[in-house]
């Protein structure tokens, strides 16, 4: 296969990078693939806009007060994410279960399958105490009441 690079298309490519033409315009007006005009012009040694090296780069200091500004915005998205959590008002009767009646016992005297759904606003919490539901802290309507929509188990 021989190569598309003669000194008359070479010309060309010189031309149209010095016109200031992207790389994806002068290969869709040659014929050929971006990256094969963008490899032809390094080895040319043209400094097209992808090779511009003059921009000044930052500083270190510059570098870490841009990492300082976006650390600060994503502690504020997630401090404003919190806010909106802590704002939803819970009625805490819907918490409570009717279909169970808790033996209210304290965190001492539960037993190993005993349910851990906690009751009272203020400590010392008592717990519900009824045997717990197979493989869950929770007996079966305490565990019914956790539940988001759309689990299941």
């Amino acid at each position: 296969m021989t190569s598309p690079w003669t000194d008359e298309f070479s010309g060309r490519l010189v031309a149209l990078v010095g016109g200031g033409f992207s790389f994806s315009q002068i290969a869709s007006q040659m014929g050929v693939t971006r990256n094969a005009a963008i490899g032809r012009a390094h080895r040319l040694g043209l400094n097209g806009k992808i090779y511009d090296y003059s921009r000044r780069r930052k500083t270190p200091a510059e570098l870490e007060a841009t990492k300082r500004d976006k650390e600060a915005r994503r502690r504020e998205r997630r401090r404003t994410q919190r806010a909106r959590i802590v704002m939803v008002k819970v009625n805490l009767e819907a918490l409570r279960c009717v279909e169970v009646e808790p033996l209210h016992k304290s965190l001492a005297d539960l037993g190993r399958n005993d349910c851990r759904y906690p009751y009272g606003d203020n400590a010392p919490y008592t717990f519900c105490g009824q045997p717990q539901r197979e493989g869950h802290s929770y007996c079966g309507p305490h565990f019914a009441l956790t539940l988001r929509r759309g689990w299941g188990s």
